[in-house]
């Protein structure tokens, strides 16, 4: 049986396609827990603590609020003591970037070109125009307290849902991190910036 379709049928079908393939779903609320303790909140950070080695796969928009201009892009993220492998892919453009950070040097691939620098911030800015706290974004992905965090709040689990964040590099985060019931990771993480 050979099935026919209209080429606007086809069109709009994958303009159909594409659009939803683009949209981030809407995350769960959360609300600000009362009467938390510490003993709750380091008992929540100490689970945290012992992730060493993880693995995350998933999109992320990237939205320019001044200019109004939209991008998503799918990102695989392995993490160890020693380095983070960061793979940023796009869906009709395929691989934008693979990011490797270790101690010493961060290494960036992009169009089959290798660049090395101290900065793995400054490499991804540079070939690719994103300005993402890399160094940061470990530690934000597990929603791990940072000392550095202002303004922040938990939820009744003792799980962290927003925070103000300065970089070394000056620039200013609100983080806001939602969660599944009883998960002890986040789903989502919202990140904005100036």
């Amino acid at each position: 049986m050979v099935l026919k379709i209209s080429r606007w049928t086809l069109l709009t079908l994958l303009c159909s396609l594409v659009l939803t393939a683009c949209s981030i779903p809407e995350p769960p609320q959360q609300s600000v827990g009362t009467n938390i303790t510490n003993q709750q909140v380091q008992a929540h950070q100490t689970r945290l603590q012992r992730i060493n080695r993880w693995q995350l796969s998933g999109r992320f928009a990237l939205t320019e609020i001044k200019s109004n201009s939209k991008d998503s892009a799918y990102l695989s993220w392995r993490s160890s003591p020693q380095q983070q492998d960061i793979v940023i892919t796009h869906p009709l453009r395929g691989e934008l970037a693979h990011l490797n950070i270790s101690a010493q040097v961060a290494t960036i691939k992009v169009d089959g070109e290798q660049v090395q620098s101290r900065s793995a911030r400054d490499l991804l800015y540079q070939y690719t125009g994103m300005r993402l706290p890399v160094d940061e974004l470990p530690h934000w992905l597990l929603g791990r307290l940072d000392p550095r965090f202002t303004q922040f709040h938990f939820d009744k689990q003792g799980r962290l849902i927003n925070a103000h964040y300065k970089t070394s590099a000056g620039d200013h985060w609100q983080l806001t991190w939602f969660y599944q019931p009883q998960q002890l990771l986040p789903e989502q993480i919202h990140a904005e910036t100036d």
